[in-house]
């Protein structure tokens, strides 16, 4: 007898809206983007194109480097 497989729905944090840019200096808008730990949510939990996807990826590391967001928590 074999175990079924449940797939949760992952919740999807925020769409960008149409020309949405991310700042470096906009940290409460990077954080929405950034779990407790730190870390980068990915495109499926973002629902980011690739091209914004990497342009939050540059602002997070960008903030982080200026010590504007925490590298972990």
């Amino acid at each position: 007898m074999q175990k079924k497989k449940v797939r949760l729905e992952k919740p999807v944090v925020g769409k960008a809206e149409a020309g949405m840019s991310f700042d470096y200096k906009d940290s409460a808008t990077l954080l929405r983007f950034v779990t407790e730990k730190g870390r980068i949510l990915s495109r499926a939990r973002t629902g980011l194109s690739a091209k914004s996807q990497r342009a939050l990826m540059k602002a997070v590391k960008r903030a982080r480097m200026l010590a504007l967001l925490p590298f972990a928590n």
